[in-house]
């Protein structure tokens, strides 16, 4: 899987995941940091939608449901263009994977294979590091959530280390990253979007959309 994951990574490497709205005079805060700093800190449970485009064609998408503010751990569903779907959970050690169609036995590998080229496991961590290079909130779109905050900055794998080793190796070889991080009055990340060229020079868009935040869900090894 290990290998696969990298076709996913791939997939968004090369070959692997506005207007302003708000009600009539609502003042409306700007300093994302502070909102960061007030998110709760409780794990809760989130539907993720991420997919990846090479020079406009879409080559993957995952969707399911996933736990954050602990363990990334959930239950998703994997298309990579040219390969059958694939059914994947994963729990704090372990990703598994197998065919949708057909179901078999499952495929096991390690969880840090979960990850491509955004750091869902530390989606506020992005947002600081955005902050840290520069990036000064704007109103965004309404994401599902409420109003939200966009940031906006190019940054660099090498950037990256301190907020997820894993990601920052998946985009080794890539110059830079446009990224783009929506915050919503909670302290919540609920979408991002990243724009680079892989090494081939081809165009990548990676994309994270988070929705209906709730409780966090039971995900166990299956059998």
């Amino acid at each position: 899987m290990r290998n696969r994951r990298a076709v996913v990574c791939g997939a968004a490497l090369a070959g692997l995941l506005v207007s302003g709205c708000g009600g009539s005079g609502e003042a409306r805060p700007r300093d994302v940091g502070k909102l960061l700093d007030g998110a709760s800190t409780r794990p809760y449970s989130v539907q993720l939608q991420a997919t990846s485009l090479r020079n406009g064609v879409q080559v993957y998408r995952s969707q399911g449901r996933v736990n954050l503010n602990g363990p990334l751990t959930g239950r998703l569903d994997d298309q990579v263009r040219g390969h059958p779907g694939e059914e994947v959970v994963i729990t704090a050690a372990h990703v598994y994977r197998r065919p949708v169609t057909g179901g078999g036995p499952w495929q096991l590998f390690d969880a840090a294979t979960a990850e491509g080229g955004i750091p869902t496991k530390n989606l506020p961590g992005y947002a600081r590091l955005l902050i840290g290079h520069g990036a000064r909130a704007v109103d965004g779109d309404d994401e599902g959530t409420g109003p939200t905050w966009r940031l906006s900055a190019r940054i660099t794998p090498a950037d990256l280390k301190g907020v997820d080793p894993v990601v920052a190796g998946n985009l080794d070889g890539v110059g830079s990253v446009a990224s783009d991080l929506w915050v919503d009055g909670q302290g919540r990340v609920v979408r991002v979007e990243q724009q680079l060229h892989a090494p081939d020079g081809s165009a990548i868009k990676n994309t994270l959309t988070l929705r209906d935040f709730g409780d966090p869900t039971s995900v166990t090894d299956p059998g």
